[in-house]
């Protein structure tokens, strides 16, 4: 799988919940671990990700709320 695909479905999982960066690792463990990190990276790069302020669970952009 490419990083741009693997972002996409990165980002479709954390539409269905805020998650753990090892959440995210646990998920996609049949990924190679760079292909994972490169997906990461531009996710992060886009600033399509944001977090949860206490948890620090990641969630999809500004889908950024207290808990």
């Amino acid at each position: 799988m490419t990083p741009e695909t693997l972002a996409d479905k990165i980002l479709e999982r954390l539409k269905d919940g805020p998650l753990h960066f090892e959440d995210i690792l646990l998920q996609f463990r049949d990924e190679p671990y760079r292909v994972v990190l490169q997906a990461w990276g531009r996710l992060r790069e886009a600033d399509a990700l944001g977090r949860e302020i206490e948890t620090g669970r990641y969630v999809v952009g500004e889908d950024v709320h207290e808990k």
